[in-house]
């Protein structure tokens, strides 16, 4: 991850009474920041914002913090206030990366791309984004390759279903009134075969002739 900025030293000279205090503020967050303590540097950043609200240096670290403590969703967010509330380069394009590795870390490898390339496109010179964006784009290729097995087979899962109805038309049932039909061709053919026996059964009965 890229340090958190700075305050630049010139600025407390030039600025407000309001802004130094939250100047006083985000250099509190910073020191606690770097002895490891995110939760106090994150509330000391917050107390920066409640003076400044859209005060980027102040949003941008305290993404930093949020991201350390693993809030991820919220960090993404504060790098994109950060983006909003500053026209500085350098700011905006630490501030897309460092979003471009939170949404790596939650397998947003699209949105992490976007990022990467916003990025590069701020400070063409960066070779971490450069790096991470061909990381980003590689693991994408890799998910899409495994999801189109899946895809197919739901495709042929669909050609099955499709198929089904055919095969029903290929053997059609026979209806109420085919199915009578079939049964009085049955009781005929019975009551010829009864008759045929019965001439049978006369015939051998009757009295031979005299010769």
């Amino acid at each position: 991850m890229k340090k958190i900025i700075a305050i630049p030293l010139l600025l407390l000279f030039v600025v407000a009474a309001s802004a130094q205090k939250a100047n006083n503020e985000i250099i509190k967050g910073n020191e606690a920041y770097k002895k490891g303590d995110f939760k106090a540097a994150e509330t000391a950043y917050d107390a920066a914002l409640k003076i400044d609200s859209k005060n980027a240096t102040a949003q941008f670290n305290k993404a930093n913090a949020l991201q350390k403590q693993g809030k991820l969703d919220e960090a993404t967010k504060q790098y994109e206030a950060a983006i909003s509330n500053t026209k500085n380069n350098n700011i905006q394009a630490q501030s897309l990366y460092n979003k471009g590795v939170t949404e790596a870390k939650q397998k947003q490898w699209q949105q992490a791309i976007n990022s990467f390339k916003e990025s590069l496109r701020l400070n063409p010179n960066d070779n971490e984004s450069r790096d991470n964006l061909q990381k980003a784009m590689n693991e994408l290729k890799q998910e899409q390759q495994k999801q189109k097995p899946k895809d197919d087979q739901k495709k042929d899962d669909k050609k099955d279903k499709e198929d089904k109805p055919k095969d029903k038309k290929q053997e059609p049932k026979m209806n109420k009134q085919q199915m009578e039909n079939e049964l009085n061709k049955l009781r005929n053919e019975e009551k010829r075969l009864q008759q045929d026996l019965q001439k049978q059964k006369v015939k051998q009965s009757s009295p031979e002739k005299d010769w």
